[in-house]
């Protein structure tokens, strides 16, 4: 960008419901910023070309997971390579590769993200451990942005009194093996097992997309032991604060996270989840010390039964929304750019 440019159109792409869409949306409300919407990468060049006030070179921001942008991690890299050789392009890189995800899935992301990072004249990530594995993968960052805790409202503003669970354990957000639900499935049978009969494992959110036999898989665990076990589906943004406060214990034991919004979404809602240690995790405890509970999971039945007894270690008092220092912190990260 050149010192005459204005700030960049945000481009969220993607199904309105993806995490990382929505998030884009959130960031240029926040930041104030045009916001332009489109559903599909195969949508995206007429998108441009009709969009009001967007000419030709003018720059874009994007927030970019490979699979939105292509079937293949080299699909994605080389729709944004074109992108970029008609205009500016910065990217907020998400979901970025690390090794837990496997060797070669890891390789063939990580060759993809390098693609995308040298096309973009600007790179944010949203964690400083995003920034490490972006660093021993030869990638350049120029900013790092934390996510945000969302507005959920405060308690006091609930429109509905909460009724706690009696015994429930929720994992919160779609549903896959990264969010190691078959884990706490497995955790939530044996004590129910063990004579639990009260214990429900509630999954709250929605299968990600070719997920849904592991997730059936996990609540039948549960189920052939004796406990209970649902699905919510997608819970409107206005019963979050509800929903997630009415669980009995918050978990979030991710195989392998860089960043992740529900952990934020946990703590604005006032609840404190059990959290797998992990160098992020660290960092936002470091960030906010007390928000989470941190385990190696080396006896997780045991530290289920431990809070579901007492679950006052969940519970805490909701911090700040973030929103608005995201908008601030977006435009002045643009405004260097542009410089």
């Amino acid at each position: 960008m050149t010192a005459s440019s204005t700030l960049p159109l945000t481009i969220a792409l993607g199904p309105p419901a993806h995490g990382v869409t929505r998030f884009a949306a959130d960031c240029a409300h926040a930041a104030g910023t045009p916001l332009l919407e489109v559903a599909d990468i195969a949508q995206l060049a007429d998108a441009l070309a009709d969009a009001p006030n967007v000419g030709p070179g003018s720059a874009v921001h994007l927030h970019v997971t490979d699979s939105l942008f292509g079937a293949t991690p080299d699909e994605a890299a080389e729709a944004l390579e074109s992108l970029a050789r008609d205009r500016p392009i910065g990217v907020t890189l998400h979901d970025v590769p690390q090794p837990a995800e496997g060797t070669e899935r890891c390789l063939r992301r990580t060759l993809a993200y390098r693609r995308i990072a040298a096309a973009a004249g600007l790179v944010v990530v949203s964690s400083e451990h995003e920034r490490h594995l972006c660093a021993a993968a030869g990638i350049a960052v120029d900013a790092v942005i934390p996510l945000p805790v969302p507005d959920l409202g405060r308690p006091g503003s609930l429109t509905v009194e909460l009724r706690p669970d009696e015994r429930s354990v929720g994992v919160f957000g779609f549903l896959h093996p990264g969010k190691a639900v078959d884990l706490v499935a497995a955790a939530v049978a044996e004590l129910a097992t063990a004579g639990d009969r009260a214990i429900t494992l509630r999954l709250l959110g929605v299968p990600a997309e070719g997920h849904e036999d592991y997730v059936r898989t996990a609540m039948e665990t549960v189920r052939a032991a004796g406990g209970r076990a649902e699905v919510t589906g997608r819970i409107d943004d206005d019963e979050l604060a509800r929903v997630l406060g009415e669980v009995t214990v918050p978990v979030a034991l991710f195989r392998n996270v860089s960043a992740s919004g529900s952990i934020n979404t946990w703590a604005a809602a006032g609840r404190r989840p059990l959290v797998s240690a992990s160098d992020y995790t660290r960092e936002m405890e470091h960030r906010r010390p007390g928000s989470l509970l941190l385990t190696d999971a080396t006896d997780l039945p045991g530290e289920l039964r431990r809070l579901l007894d007492d679950p006052s270690p969940t519970r805490v008092e909701p911090p700040e929304p973030g929103l608005a220092e995201l908008g601030r912190s977006y435009l002045r990260v643009w405004e260097r750019w542009s410089a």
